[in-house]
């Protein structure tokens, strides 16, 4: 049973079912049979027409007049002898001849007769003439004695027989006259069925055509999107270039047959921002510009220009003339940064370059797409880091920092299950007495006997996607460790985790979260989660179902880096934070800049209002201590305090204040285990 789609139309689901075989079918075989049933029933009309035409044909009307013609002379015959007294020799003969043309006549009109359709006055015609023959064979036989009595009995017969040919022949009048009637109904008849056929067939014909027709369209509508299928597999639909798939076809036909080829990965600085405030039709016009710009451009040099996704695109050039390859990326950057006018509003936007030749590549890695896409893209990484709006080549410095990097992201994952992947512990502390109330965990990787500085791994577990395996390592080994410090030393001591935003984006944080607390056995209001805005945040309302799960569990949500990241304040309008940490950057003018001192006033009065505990940063010497403090700051978090160190160390520095902690946390209801 053909299946059709269930949100099809009446009249589209009959029209695909007329385009199916088997009603085609059915279509021809309803013409044939019309046409059969016609053609059968003129056939059997046109028959029957013949057989009455058979039986009533000119022979037979001819037979009649000619017995009558022949019975009247054989009677002239004989009155003339009668008249004369007797039958002369000429007489006889003629008298002989003439009854052997009735008896001919006779017999044809008989067989005749017996072929056709019976009529009662033929049969009676046909046994007048007999008579009339019997007569003229007797009056020969006798040499016509008694000529009178044969003239007068002759006479008699005749007009007998004459009788009966007139009623046949009347009755055969008759008969025409009804075959003629019959003709013409039958005439009628078939021009009826003839015009039923034709409008039959009319009809099938013009439903056959709009079912060809229809037929037609659907194959072009196919064929248009078969084609707009094919198209869309290779090509972007915002901006009709190429493709990532296109690229990567394209890029690796080059690269197998060891063709110069440079690659140029473009990204866009700025781009989300006029998505944000001017909206995504404005940010698809700038994508549409970038990319006419970016075409232009590649058409000019020979190359390929495509757009990988988002605000990532892509040229690569088969040459590694590196003068032409710098002028092509500033002439790209130029041309992408002119502004257009979208909807009366002038829109602009930046792009950073990064450049890689794969004839500059060592022979350390594979060349194929991913590789040569790889260090492109680390050197756009350097571009964007050094300022944007800039190009990087892909040179051997770059590459020496891309095969250390390369070197960690394949080791990470194994210093995460080793435990090479460590976490010491900076103090927080009481302002007014500097004594250590908690602890934050900051992740240490202990690579051969080094401990490697966080800024040197931590970008690169970020770009890899292995910083949510660090920081939920992190969350693990902190919690159980001060669980069981305070297990063991009767203290409160609270740990904060940091998190990037990026952990926001997937509800697997909240069950991770909760296996710590469960694991550890610490209590869930010692925990508090930093929010480390490392990306900007992507989907805030997921972001607050997962901060409100946390919230539930009992544990804590800080907002790190206050005033450095990209949104801190959508963050406290969005979210339920129980902690803002104060960054650095707004206290380290403090000493001698009113406007740093201001911005901090203007900080903690927002704190204040919104009844959020404040963590101030960055504090390194007395004079920041006394101002922050002063200012009515009461946590902070700095060097002057303690360095980041092993959790062994900062847990046994700590100790000695146990007892003043204890009475502190009691005081903020904080429970003692």
């Amino acid at each position: 049973m053909d299946q059709y789609p269930p949100n099809l139309g009446l009249v589209d689901r009959m029209s695909a079912a007329l385009l199916g075989r088997r009603v085609a079918a059915a279509c021809v075989t309803v013409i044939l049979t019309i046409c059969f049933v016609a053609g059968s029933y003129v056939q059997a009309t046109v028959n029957q027409l013949n057989d009455t035409h058979q039986a009533f044909n000119d022979r037979q009307l001819r037979n009649g007049y000619v017995a009558m013609s022949d019975v009247q002379r054989l009677v002239l015959i004989m009155q003339d002898a009668f008249g004369k007294g007797e039958m002369t020799p000429n007489a006889v003969d003629e008298f002989r001849s003439a009854a052997d043309f009735l008896f001919v006549r006779t017999d044809t009109f008989r067989r005749t007769l017996r072929n056709g359709v019976y009529m009662e006055s033929a049969d009676n015609a046909v046994a007048q003439l007999q008579r009339v023959q019997d007569l003229v064979d007797h009056a020969l036989a006798t040499n016509f004695d008694g000529l009178p009595t044969l003239s007068q009995r002759l006479t008699v017969l005749s007009q007998n027989a004459r009788q009966a040919l007139v009623t046949y022949l009347d009755d055969m009048s008759r008969q025409q006259d009804r075959i003629l009637i019959r003709q013409a109904i039958a005439v009628q008849n078939q021009r009826i069925v003839i015009w039923t056929t034709l409008a039959g067939l009319s009809v099938l014909g013009i439903v056959a055509i709009f079912l060809l027709r229809r037929e037609v369209r659907a194959k072009q509508a196919r064929q248009v999107a078969e084609e707009r299928v094919r198209h869309l597999a290779f090509f972007d639909p915002l901006t009709g270039l190429p493709n990532r798939v296109h690229f990567q076809d394209r890029l690796g036909t080059l690269l197998e047959k060891q063709t110069s080829v440079a690659l140029l990965l473009i990204d866009l600085d700025g781009f989300k921002s006029i998505n944000d405030t001017n909206g995504h039709a404005a940010g698809d016009a700038i994508l549409e510009h970038v990319s006419d710009m970016l075409r232009l451009t590649s058409d000019k040099y020979d190359g390929f220009a495509s757009r990988l996704g988002g605000d990532e695109f892509s040229v690569f050039v088969q040459t590694d003339d590196l003068t032409l390859l710098k002028c092509i990326c500033a002439e790209a950057i130029d041309r992408i940064s002119q502004p257009i006018v979208f909807e009366g509003e002038k829109l602009q936007v930046e792009a950073s370059i990064g450049l890689a030749m794969n004839t500059q590549i060592s022979t350390q890695m594979d060349m194929n797409v991913d590789s040569l896409s790889r260090v492109a893209d680390f050197a756009l990484y350097a571009s964007k880091s050094n300022g944007k709006r800039q190009f990087t080549v892909y040179d051997e410095a770059l590459e020496q920092q891309f095969l250390k990097r390369r070197a960690m992201v394949e080791e990470l994952p194994r210093a995460i299950a080793d435990g090479s992947m460590e976490f010491f512990l900076q103090p927080k502390v009481d302002l007014a007495t500097e004594q250590t109330y908690g602890f934050e965990a900051l992740a240490r990787w202990r690579r051969n006997d080094l401990i490697v500085p966080p800024h040197d791994f931590i970008a690169t577990a970020e770009e890899s996607g292995l910083i949510t395996d660090i920081d939920y390592c992190v969350l693990r080994n902190a919690t159980k460790a001060i669980a069981d410090f305070n297990f063991i030393n009767n203290t409160n001591f609270s740990i904060s985790i940091n998190f990037s935003t990026i952990h926001f984006n997937s509800r697997k944080l909240i069950d991770v979260v909760e296996e710590a607390l469960n694991s550890s056995g610490l209590a869930p209001e010692l925990l508090i989660i930093e929010i480390t805005e490392t990306i900007e945040m992507q989907d805030w309302d997921q972001a607050k179902h997962i901060i409100a799960a946390i919230h539930k569990l009992g544990a804590k949500i800080s907002i790190d880096d206050f005033g450095a990241g990209f949104s801190s304040l959508a963050y406290l309008r969005t979210t339920v934070a129980n902690e803002i940490k104060i960054d650095r950057s707004l206290i380290e003018d403090i000493e001698t800049s009113d406007i740093s001192r201001f911005l901090l006033d203007a900080v903690l009065d927002i704190a204040r209002n919104l009844d959020l505990e404040v963590t101030v940063e960055g504090i390194e010497t007395r004079i920041q201590a006394d101002i922050v403090s002063k200012m009515g700051a009461n946590n902070a978090q700095g060097y002057l305090f303690g360095r980041p160190m092993p959790k062994e160390e900062a847990l046994q520095k700590a100790i000695k204040y146990s007892d003043h902690v204890v009475s502190r946390n009691m005081a903020r209801g904080i429970q003692v285990l």
